[in-house]
């Protein structure tokens, strides 16, 4: 677990997909219809299916860490891993195609266990917080249906900001416009690459939300659960 001096937070930034949200079927599940779906075999179990997940986020934040770009020859050096991982296997063209499926082929979404409870005890603790997600406009409406934008100052979507994660404009003009500095500022998300990686780059402080135990090592502050958040910010915080 990385040290975290004392400072003074006054904005939490909170991604929004994979963090305050998440998708419906459960990847695990979107894993295995993917398998299904480009005649792999055998279709792997839930249980297979979220050791394979954790193999290739590891994966991903390794390669991340290496300071690599998640381009699509990596993505599919990582899916390779995965399969061999599951011991599934078959004839698969552009294995980058079954991660698309993955992050992609999901119905609708649902709140993170907990999402509205941390979300309002931290507004009754004072700080300020605001949704940062790598989204389209229309975005705006589902986390508003899920009743999260009631909960928060301000919402940020990438293609509305005109930069996405982990590009540091993208939080520099978060800063800006909550009129907050980096140093009082932490980021909370579910992303090594997008979340951390970007966090860092824009001198904030992430908070790596690690809900399917994948990088129990990691390199910033980790929480697994978001009621996890509360109490490890009142850790932190200089009054």
């Amino acid at each position: 677990m990385a040290a975290v001096r004392t400072r003074t937070i006054r904005l939490v930034s909170l991604d929004a997909g994979g963090t305050l949200t998440i998708g419906v079927p459960s990847r695990e599940e979107r894993l295995r219809r993917a398998c299904e779906y480009f005649g792999l075999s055998p279709v792997p179990d839930l249980s297979t299916a979220l050791e394979g997940l954790r193999v290739i986020e590891r994966f991903f934040i390794a390669t991340a860490q290496e300071g690599q770009m998640l381009d699509r020859e990596t993505v599919r050096e990582a899916v390779r891993m995965m399969l061999k991982a599951m011991g599934v296997s078959g004839r698969l063209d552009d294995p980058a195609l079954l991660w698309d499926f993955v992050e992609t082929q999901y119905e609708t979404e649902t709140l993170m266990d907990g999402a509205l409870e941390t979300l309002t005890l931290l507004r009754r603790q004072g700080y300020r917080l605001v949704i940062t997600s790598n989204a389209p406009p229309t975005y705006q409406a589902r986390l508003t249906a899920l009743g999260l934008t009631d909960l928060v100052d301000a919402v940020f979507l990438s293609d509305v900001v005109g930069y996405a994660k982990p590009d540091p404009r993208f939080f520099a003009f978060v800063l800006e416009r909550m009129e907050a500095t980096p140093d009082e500022t932490v980021h909370v998300g579910n992303s090594y690459w997008h979340d951390v990686i970007g966090a860092k780059r824009a001198g904030i402080l992430p908070v790596f939300f690690d809900w399917r135990e994948v990088f129990p090592d990691c390199d910033c502050p980790r929480i697994t659960h978001l009621r996890q958040l509360p109490q490890r910010l009142a850790e932190w915080q200089h009054l």
